[in-house]
């Protein structure tokens, strides 16, 4: 790989943005840490482990912090393993965004037609990124509709009862200070 391809690959790769990155810094490295990235790249995106060879031969600590960041997406996507339609949607973002990776490091062949290849596969891989996008907001919009629904719900059951409830609290809370004077 050239010397321009990698520092292609490596501007690249520092700063895409990762489909479910957190705002919390990222973890410190570690070899079990960097074991666990790599298994989780080998899995699902084998393309960029040539390129994170190469990235960890031309500029380790570049190397090192993309291994932190994938770690913390794959510990990220563990955690959305509740919500399989959420963790499908951020998994494909994440492949999607890697292959794209793939491709901008590629783009710096000299030939056009393998130019204008690329480039139209990067395009797809956009039109791909926009709609997972679309369709992640679009979860979400479903799941906040329904807890809305259901805080409105118990919102009108407050509403519906309150002269009940609050007697209720009255009756708690005399109680309460009857058992504290015990």
């Amino acid at each position: 790989m050239s010397t321009t391809i990698r520092s292609l690959f490596a501007a690249a790769f520092l700063l895409a943005p990762a489909a479910a990155r957190a705002a919390e810094p990222l973890p410190r490295f570690t070899e079990e840490r960097e074991a666990a990235a790599l298994l989780f790249v080998r899995k699902h995106c084998q393309e960029v482990l040539p390129l994170l060879d190469e990235l960890k031969k031309a500029n380790r600590a570049a190397y090192e912090s993309q291994v932190r960041e994938t770690f913390q997406v794959s510990e990220l996507l563990a955690d959305l393993q509740d919500d399989p339609k959420r963790y499908d949607l951020e998994l494909r973002a994440w492949k999607a965004e890697n292959r794209a990776l793939v491709l901008v490091a590629k783009l710096a062949t000299p030939r056009d037609e393998d130019r204008k290849a690329i480039e139209d596969q990067l395009q797809a891989l956009a039109r791909e990124l926009v709609e997972l996008e679309a369709q992640s907001l679009e979860h979400r919009v479903a799941l906040l509709q329904g807890e809305l629904g259901a805080a409105k719900d118990e919102l009108n059951k407050v509403r519906d009862n309150f002269d009940r409830t609050v007697k209720d609290r009255f009756d708690a809370l005399v109680e309460r200070a009857r058992k504290k004077k015990q």
